[in-house]
């Protein structure tokens, strides 16, 4: 295998630089390759050394920050340079979600507010740390933080005075969110889709959130099934024009026996 890493072609070169259990050294070879598929193969690699996570830094490749962002054994001081700024997802990184105790206070505390947005999507954060991203001035780091369980409705809505659209959708994903706030949240103006959508879906929504989650069609398919939709509102939606839309509201346990009859062939 260390023979093919010095191979002329990349057909080779390539499936080397993704095999695990390699010796350093080959990684290390591999990580100075001029071709970018060498590269990303390398820095997806779980098997890579810090000394290579840091060389492949240094290429500034976004498919390869990209693959390294999300690699298991990112030294977590990458994070406030361009590592920490590749796209990564929703999902907490696999090394923050890996952090120790100690690890997840400095991060929270750093200077750097993409590094406190990071670890502020870890969902098993202790209170004092998730109180603290809850309460931080920048609207990224909040927006992490806002579906965390656990944050009661008076920071919610703190944040979503302090922030405002830019929180919005993730505070009605908030799993401890009140139905009196999801009401509320509804009916913004202008409507923010992310909120309609996940309001919908929230097992808190009540009767009066959900009807104003009906204009949206994406929306409307799950609130068409939730049991809290008032049962007048199911016959009108079995002539929606989504199918899917139909579906949820000819299932939904509250449409009436009559309705049922009428709509059958």
């Amino acid at each position: 295998m260390a023979r093919f890493a010095h191979d002329p072609s990349m057909l080779l070169r390539e499936p080397v630089a993704a095999r695990a259990g390699l010796p350093p050294a080959v990684y290390a070879g591999l990580a100075r390759d001029p071709v970018p598929g060498v590269l990303w193969a390398l820095a997806g690699n779980p098997g890579t050394d810090e000394a290579v996570i840091r060389a492949l830094a240094r290429v500034r490749d976004p498919e390869v920050l990209a693959r390294l962002i999300r690699h298991p054994r990112l030294p977590l001081d990458l994070l406030a340079g361009p590592v920490g700024r590749a796209r990564a997802g929703r999902d907490p990184l696999p090394r923050i979600a890996a952090a120790t105790q100690a690890e997840v206070d400095g991060l929270a505390a750093s200077a750097d507010a993409g590094v406190r947005a990071h670890v502020a999507r870890r969902r098993d954060l202790p209170p004092a740390v998730r109180e603290a991203l809850a309460a931080d001035p920048d609207a990224k780091v909040a927006k992490a933080v806002a579906a965390h369980p656990g944050l009661g409705e008076d920071r919610l809505r703190a944040m979503a005075a302090r922030h405002g659209v830019q929180v919005l959708a993730q505070i009605a994903a908030n799993p401890d969110a009140p139905g009196a706030l999801l009401e509320e949240l509804v009916r913004h103006d202008p409507p923010v889709l992310g909120v309609l959508r996940a309001v919908a879906r929230h097992p808190n929504a009540t009767g009066p959130a959900l009807l104003g989650c009906l204009g949206d069609v994406k929306a409307r398919r799950h609130a068409a099934a939730h049991p809290a939709l008032p049962a007048r509102e199911l016959p009108r939606l079995l002539d929606d024009p989504d199918w899917q839309v139909v579906e949820a509201a000819a299932a939904h346990p509250a449409l009436p026996p009559a309705v049922i009859r009428e709509s059958m062939p």
